[in-house]
Order: C-alpha cells, then structure tokens, then sequence
C-alpha cells in the first residue's frame, strides 16, 4: 500500500506545483481570478487526494464521484472537476494490480473497461459540478441517464472538449507532448515551476483552449493562442525564464480582465505534472531513473 501513499503526494505536489507557475488567464499563487482564489485549490487537491487514492473506491466513476463531492462540499466551487476526470484512470491503475509494464497501456486497458455505471457516475459529478462541456450533444446529453460507457461518452465529446480528448487518444497530449515538454525545461531550467509554465505555454500554444471555446467561441480560443505564441517562444529560447515574469503577469491581467481562462489547459498540465512524478517515483515499476 506503500506506493498509494507515494501517488496520492504525488498527486498534492503536482497540484500545489500548477499553482506555483505562472500561467497567464488562470488561478495560481501569482494571482487569484474568476471568482476563485489559490487557496481554494489548495483545499481541493486536500480533500479530493483522500478520495481520488482511497483503496476501498471499486470504479473509476465511483472515484471521480466521491472527488468532485467532496470538493464541493469543502468548496462549493468547480475548482477541479477537469483534474479529477483526468486523473481518476491513473489512479485506478496505481489501485489495481499491475497489467504491463507501460503506464500508457495499463491506462488504455483501464479506459477500455470503463462501463455505463462509470457514465452514469461521472454524469452525475459533473451536473454536480454544474460544469459545461463533455457530453452536452442531443444524442448523449448529461442531463439523461446514459446508455452508452465513459470511453464512448468521452468520445462523443473529444471533438469539443480536451479532457474528453485525453480519453478517446489515449492522453495523447500529455505523452506525446507534455512530457517531452516538461523534462526538457526541467533539465533546462532546474526549476519544476518554470518547467510547469512551459508545459502549460506549450499546451495552450499548440491547442486552443476547450473552455474559452465554449464560453468565447472558436476563433476567440485560436486568438489567444496565437496572442501567447510569441511571448511563449521567447521563454522557450530563454537561458533564464525569470526576466519574462512581468510580461507573463502582464498578460495574466489582460486575460483576467476579459473573463478568459484557459482552464482545460491548466488541468491539463496538473495531469502532465502528476505522470511526471508517478514516473519518477517508480511507482508500477517504472522509473526514468
């Protein structure tokens, strides 16, 4: 059980260590926003770690039920429903017994047996949440009791929404970029902060964000992508990223004040950060090391 207690601190310092960095248009230590504040997160990484790694929790949508409850009732806010979807598979796999030696494969075996309970479940966590996005299509809205398992609704939704996306690809973003992308800067840089930034810089460059899609539109998402590109290339090519402070504080308040934030791509980045330490810490047997 050793290795429960190793996932869930984890799963804390990759929540504490995405509000560390600075990420423009989204809640961290640099600046609250939105409604939210930095210690609002903190206390739903608390709460939901004891759920999201509790042994006793059968499914996967099970776990990500119990999170977003008890986040909502230490909070009241939606502060981390995108987090909990995108973690609760990988932490099944740390609670189931080992089926390969690829993390990326015990996590699309754990995908592929989702069922219609776990819909059912998340379903529900979401409208408890009261979260736009994955599943609101006519066909399998979360408003009806579904009919078909979590992949299938996740895939149904991936067209709109990145979370789902993770899901349907097989987290496609955060192994085959996000990774690369954090160790690289870490190396770089020796900051986990600053590697956490480039992640999310990287993250939000590549892919416009799924919620500024839904609350601004397609082409205002494509906009803000394009808006970061530059200041982003410049703190990629930086020896040293901490001269770029101001300007990235600059353009958080510019964000800020135009309602927008790149949420999914925050919660994006605790899920890179999350693998990232699991990896390290050999957790499955798997290690970098």
């Amino acid at each position: 059980m050793a290795h429960i207690a190793v996932a869930q601190q984890a799963y804390l310092e990759a929540c504490l260590l995405e509000l560390s960095a600075i990420k423009p248009g989204n809640v961290g230590y640099h600046s609250s926003g939105h409604g939210m504040t930095s210690a609002e997160f903190e206390i739903s990484a608390e709460v939901s770690s004891k759920v999201l790694f509790d042994s006793t929790i059968s499914t996967t949508g099970e776990r990500i039920l119990a999170a977003v409850q008890s986040t909502q009732q230490a909070v009241q806010d939606n502060t981390n429903l995108g987090i909990i979807l995108l973690v609760a598979p990988l932490a099944q796999v740390i609670m189931s017994p080992p089926t390969g030696r690829d993390l990326r494969t015990m996590i699309e075996r754990q995908i592929n047996q989702l069922t219609i309970a776990d819909a059912r479940h998340t379903y529900q966590a979401i409208r408890l949440a009261q979260a736009g996005g994955m599943g609101e299509v006519a066909e399998h809205d979360i408003q009806h009791e579904p009919t078909i398992t979590l992949k299938q609704a996740m895939t149904v939704a991936a067209e709109y929404d990145r979370v789902a996306y993770q899901y349907h690809t097989n987290y496609e973003d955060i192994f085959d970029h996000n990774l690369a992308i954090y160790q690289t800067y870490l190396q770089r840089w020796k900051s986990q902060k600053w590697a956490a930034t480039a992640v999310y810089l990287s993250q939000l460059m590549r892919q416009p964000d799924s919620l500024i899609i839904r609350k601004h539109g397609v082409l205002k998402a494509q906009q803000i992508s394009d808006m970061i590109a530059p200041l982003a290339e410049q703190i990629f090519a930086a020896v040293d990223p901490v001269p770029l402070s101001d300007q990235l504080l600059s353009l958080d308040t510019e964000l800020k004040a135009s309602a927008i934030n790149p949420g999914t791509t925050a919660d994006i980045t605790v899920a890179t950060l999350f693998t990232a330490k699991i990896i390290e810490a050999g957790i499955l047997g798997q290690s970098t090391k």
